[in-house]
């Protein structure tokens, strides 16, 4: 005689991660502060045929050869390479901690970088080398995120199904003369939008720029 021992398979509990996003974003909101994050195009999105070659500096020999941008500096793709230079502006809340003085030697001579930790939401993706604005007039650069999801059964915790912060990043305070503060909305402009009050939260849909899905289709993991 024989039996059939049942085994439960935990299923994957949506109202969990539901939940737990809901924490986070009220804790940005409370705390946070409202920045314009700048997502940059990059060659995957090329390859993915999201966006064309920037027809002012991607045209030479220089950047066919090589492969970059000639003008670091280029007022169409701000140094990417790419046609309109990024891919979205949006607003979104943030939480930074105090910058960390430091000194490095970099082929410019010593520089002193400001380096910070920040945390938003997890409803786009950022990556190396995007920007984030701040309303202080700060414009940093974006190092390499961390994910963190939350698994609650044995499914695959991609990244549009179960993150509940996923972007938190290292930034480094750009200099003044970098590429970075020529990227519209200019210092006054931006400092007034992300000042606004009234609804809780305020929109930002007037003035946002979406170019390409916040979290690319190929990169949903």
């Amino acid at each position: 005689m024989s039996t059939t021992r049942g085994e439960y398979v935990r299923a994957q509990q949506a109202w969990a991660v539901d939940q737990e996003r809901l924490r986070h974003s009220q804790a940005l909101h409370a705390l946070g502060e409202y920045v314009m994050f700048c997502l940059l195009w990059t060659a995957r999105d090329h390859d993915n045929g999201l966006v064309g070659l920037c027809t002012v500096c991607a045209s030479d020999r220089i950047s066919r050869a090589y492969g970059q941008a000639s003008r670091n500096k280029c007022p169409q793709c701000f140094g990417t390479r790419f046609e309109g230079g990024y891919r979205a502006l949006i607003v979104r809340p943030a939480i930074f901690t105090d910058a960390d003085d430091s000194q490095s030697f970099t082929a410019r001579g010593t520089v002193s970088p400001q380096e910070v930790h920040l945390e938003t939401t997890s409803d786009f993706r950022v990556r190396s080398g995007d920007y984030v604005m701040r309303a202080t007039g700060e414009r940093l650069q974006l190092r390499a995120p961390q994910r963190t999801t939350l698994r609650t059964g044995f499914g695959t915790p991609y990244q549009h199904e179960t993150a509940t912060a996923y972007n938190l990043a290292r930034a480094a305070v750009e200099d003044e003369d970098s590429v970075a503060y020529m990227i519209p909305p200019d210092q006054d402009t931006l400092a007034e939008i992300l000042s606004r009050t009234g609804a809780v939260p305020p929109s930002f849909g007037d003035v946002e720029v979406i170019r390409a899905p916040l979290i690319p289709l190929h990169e949903r993991d």
